[in-house]
């Protein structure tokens, strides 16, 4: 009876120690500037993607034409 009470008194006290140790700090949020910089970097590619579907299409009508002429 002593060892059990001894160990339910031991689990108690552990898990109230536990309880006060403070949780792993969580990594820090992605700063505002960083954001807007990543914004920038994909408006470009995006940009540049918009730009070569455009020069593409624009070559695929000039071939159309000649063809048709």
């Amino acid at each position: 009876m002593k060892k059990i009470v001894a160990t339910l008194f031991a689990s108690l006290f552990a898990t109230v120690a536990m309880a006060q140790t403070p949780a792993p700090a969580a990594p820090e949020a992605a700063k505002p500037e960083a954001h807007k910089e990543m914004k920038k970097e994909h408006h470009k590619v995006e940009h540049k993607k918009a730009e070569h579907h455009k020069k593409a299409e624009h070559k695929e009508m000039k071939k159309e034409e000649k063809k048709a002429q």
